[in-house]
């Protein structure tokens, strides 16, 4: 299962075994600025607005991820065999993060002239088209 929290405030939860979503309207009017799971699987959401919301899973959907273990353990090997890591004593490390909104990787030019955006972005990118505004 993998949960995304939506500039809209939805959470969608998607199956990945069947590639099957159902969206969850949890934030009304607020973007999600953060997604989190819990030790024990509970998933906290906050939003945009200043909220802070506690989900969990009713036992009644509860799903044996137990058979899952094998995929995750490949992808976790895959990503260490694949990642570097950022030179010690680096001046500029933030030149090694991607940084996307979902629809497109933001370079560090495009972030420097960012200076409009709508409800439906990221509060990251609102925030950095503030500043640039602000300059």
């Amino acid at each position: 299962m993998l949960w995304i929290g939506t500039p809209a405030g939805t959470l969608v939860e998607v199956d990945i075994a069947t590639r099957q979503s159902v969206e969850h309207a949890v934030l009304s009017g607020s973007g999600t600025s953060a997604l989190a799971a819990t030790a024990t699987g509970a998933l906290l959401m906050a939003g945009s607005a200043g909220e802070l919301v506690l989900l969990s899973e009713p036992a009644a959907t509860t799903r044996s991820y137990a058979v899952h273990r094998d995929v995750a353990r490949a992808a976790a090997h895959e990503f260490m065999r694949t990642a570097t890591e950022v030179p010690d004593g680096d001046a500029e490390p933030d030149t090694h993060l991607v940084v996307t909104d979902g629809t497109r990787v933001w370079d560090a030019d495009a972030l420097a002239t960012v200076n409009e955006t709508d409800a439906t972005d990221p509060t990251w990118l609102r925030i950095q088209a503030a500043v640039n505004n602000a300059r």
